[in-house]
């Protein structure tokens, strides 16, 4: 009796190493597949918003698609190219971190990340109907509203205490 009651506490004890094992593995690859391309994709958006916001690219009083749309009726597509280019990385940036929160968010060990994450999806998808309605607005001689999206400062700080959370 003896015996089996310890053979079957064996048994347990091995059963639960692997699945706690394969939990941790399954941690790290949560960690590695979403949360640290978020982060590294947040540190590129960071810069580009930087740069976006100074000059050359600022214009004064003028939000940064407002800026490009100033300087492209200015001074033509060849001279503002550098500066779509950085534009179109931001919104493609945006687009892969909200499509990361999506996968990522069911696993999510602390609500300051699912509260900000959702403030950046939102944003994310904000900025990106507001890029792809850019080309009509020129089209069309207008201007963008003055109230545009703002980007969620508490989301990195979020990401950093999710992966510490996660590990």
């Amino acid at each position: 009796m003896l015996i089996a009651g310890l053979t079957a506490a064996l048994i347990a004890t091995a059963a639960w190493y692997h699945a706690h094992d394969a939990l941790q593995a399954s941690q790290s690859q949560l960690i590695s597949s979403d949360l640290k391309p978020i982060a590294a994709l947040l540190t590129d958006d960071q810069k580009l918003l930087t740069e976006l916001q100074s000059p050359p690219f600022a214009e004064s009083d003028a939000g940064i698609l407002e800026s490009y749309l100033v300087k492209l009726r200015r001074d033509g597509i060849a001279k503002t190219s550098e500066m779509k280019q950085r534009l179109d990385t931001l919104a493609e940036n945006n687009t892969a971190i909200a499509t990361l929160i999506t996968a990522y968010l069911p696993n999510a060990k602390t609500q300051e990340f699912i509260t900000e994450a959702n403030k950046l999806k939102t944003y994310a998808a904000a900025w990106r109907d507001r890029w792809n309605s850019f080309t009509e607005l020129y089209m069309a001689g207008g201007n963008y509203p003055n109230a545009s999206p703002t980007f969620p400062d508490d989301f990195p700080g979020a990401v950093q205490a999710e992966i510490a959370a996660a590990q």
